[in-house]
């Protein structure tokens, strides 16, 4: 039977599991901490806005490893949206290369767009770690009419 921990301590395995579900999905983290409508809103956000500037600059354009890195870096913190967007283009590499690049203005665009996203991702994630090193964990609340599962079991 596992020791357990002193009442009030957090649990130490709790940081790594929020922190990694925050990375790939953003606003999974909260949501695993209860936080639902916070992890719901973070998605939202973080998706759309990553999501616009793939739409403004295109798939072949806006997520470049080589040219732009620093960009690259940030938009990497947005975690399976950019590792979707990289698979795609090793994937359909030699389609891409038919398709015109999109236009000076639409590209920069894009590519903030996307790092931008990536950017605020990283600050969620933190977030996140620090409720979840604080032990922060919002229980579920239970639907009107019904006893919580230790209840019952009495």
């Amino acid at each position: 039977m596992p020791a357990k921990r002193p009442e009030g301590r957090p649990d130490p395995t709790l940081a790594p599991k929020v922190g990694l579900l925050a990375y790939l999905v953003p606003g999974l983290g909260h949501f695993y901490l209860g936080e639902r409508t916070r992890g719901i809103i973070f998605c939202a956000v973080i998706t759309v806005t990553f999501w616009c500037g793939v739409a403004i600059g295109g798939v072949r354009t806006t997520v470049d490893t080589q040219q732009r890195r620093a960009w690259f870096i940030a938009q990497l913190c947005a975690g399976a949206n950019t590792l979707a967007i990289v698979g795609v283009q090793k994937v359909f590499e030699e389609r891409f290369k038919s398709l015109p690049k999109a236009y000076w203005p639409a590209e920069d665009i894009a590519v903030v767009y996307t790092g931008v996203a990536g950017l605020l991702n990283l600050l969620v994630i933190l977030d996140a770690l620090v409720r979840a090193e604080k032990g922060v964990r919002v229980p579920i609340p239970v639907p009107h009419g019904r006893e919580p599962p230790e209840r019952r079991a009495r």
